[in-house]
C-alpha cells in the first residue's frame, strides 16, 4: 500500500472518510496523551503532574530531556505546537523559557493550564490548530512540537506555520514517527497488519490509529511516519536541517524482540537506526 506513494499521498488517501481533526480532537480529549500513565491520581494535582513526568521521562524516554533540548532555551520565545497536557511545554518553561501553546483539545488545555497555574510558571496556551497558528511572522525564537504534526491532514501547511512563525536564525525542533523504526516494521506493519491479518479485518488507517493509546472512545486519528528522506522533504525551507533518531528498544521488534541480541539493540540505538522517532533540529 506504501509503495511508490508519499506521505502525503497515503496521508490524504487514508482522509478520504474521515474529518481528521475531528478524530485528533476526540482521540485527545478522551484520552489525553500522557494520561495512562497517571491513572488513578487525581487530575490537577502535583502527584498527578509528578507521576506524568516520572512516566514520560524515567520510564518511557529517558533519553528525552537532553535530546529535546529543554534546558537550553532560557530567555527565549518558545512556542509549542500541541502541547498535549503541557508536559513537555512545562519543561522548557521551568528552565527559563518564555512558554506559549497551542493545541486543538479543550481537555488539554483544561490540564494545562492547572499545571502551570499550580505552579506559578506563565504561559500562553490556546485552544488553535498546527495549520493556522495565531501568530505573527517571525514571533517566536524557538518552535517545539512532538509527535503532533504527523497527525494533521496537510502536514506541509504545518511544518510551513512553524517555518513562518519563527524569527530568522530561529530553530525548530520537530519529532515524527519513523517508517523505518523497528516498532513501525515489527510491531505494526508486520504482526498486526499482515500476521494477525488485521488487513482483512480494518483499514490501514484504523491499525496505525491504535499506536495512540485509546480506552475511552472509538476515534481513528490519523498517523503518518516518515522516512529521513520524506522528513528533509517535508521540510525543505530550512536551509540548515539536522536529523536524529532516538527511541529503541526490544519490545519494539514485537515477538521477535526475544531473538535480538542484546548487542544488536544496543549498536542499533547507538548508530541511531530503528529508532521510533525522528527528530529534526532546523535553523531558519
Amino acid at each position: 500500500m506504501l509503495k511508490g506513494k508519499s506521505s502525503a499521498e497515503v496521508g490524504a488517501r487514508m482522509s478520504a472518510l474521515f474529518d481528521d481533526k475531528r478524530e485528533a480532537i476526540e482521540q485527545w480529549t478522551r484520552d489525553p496523551c500522557g494520561f495512562s500513565g497517571a491513572e488513578g491520581v487525581e487530575v490537577g494535582t502535583k502527584a498527578f503532574y509528578e507521576r506524568v513526568d516520572a512516566n514520560r521521562y524515567d520510564e518511557y524516554g529517558p533519553w528525552m530531556k537532553s535530546t529535546l533540548e529543554f534546558a537550553c532555551f532560557a530567555g527565549k520565545r518558545l512556542l509549542e505546537v500541541g502541547f498535549g497536557m503541557g508536559t513537555d511545554l512545562f519543561q522548557f518553561a521551568s528552565s527559563g523559557a518564555l512558554a506559549s501553546g497551542v493545541d486543538l483539545s479543550p481537555t488539554h488545555l483544561q490540564i494545562a493550564s492547572q499545571r502551570f497555574s499550580l505552579y506559578g510558571v506563565p504561559a500562553d496556551l490556546r485552544l488553535a490548530d498546527a495549520e493556522n497558528l495565531p501568530f505573527k511572522d517571525g514571533a517566536f525564537d524557538v518552535v517545539y512540537t512532538f509527535g503532533v504534526i504527523h497527525h494533521t491532514p496537510n502536514t506541509q501547511k504545518a511544518a510551513e506555520e512553524i517555518y513562518r512563525v519563527l524569527k530568522p536564525g530561529g530553530r525548530a525542533i520537530i519529532g515524527v514517527y519513523h517508517r523505518y523504526s523497528a516498532f513501525f516494521l515489527s510491531s505494526v506493519l508486520l504482526e498486526s497488519y499482515l500476521l494477525r491479518l488485521g488487513c482483512l479485518r480494518e483499514s490501514y488507517r484504523r491499525t496505525l490509529s491504535r499506536i495512540e493509546v485509546r480506552r475511552h472512545s472509538d476515534a481513528c486519528p490519523l498517523v503518518k511516519v516518515y522516512s529521513r528522506g520524506s522528513l528533509r522533504r517535508l521540510l525543505r525551507r530550512f536551509p540548515v536541517v539536522q536529523i536524529e533518531c532516538a527511541h529503541l528498544d526490544r519490545s519494539h521488534f514485537g515477538t521477535l524482540g526475544r531473538l535480538v541480541p542484546d548487542g544488536i539493540v544496543g549498536w542499533l540505538e547507538r548508530r541511531q537506526r530503528m529508532g521510533w522517532y525522528l527528530i529534526a533540529k532546523c535553523t531558519k
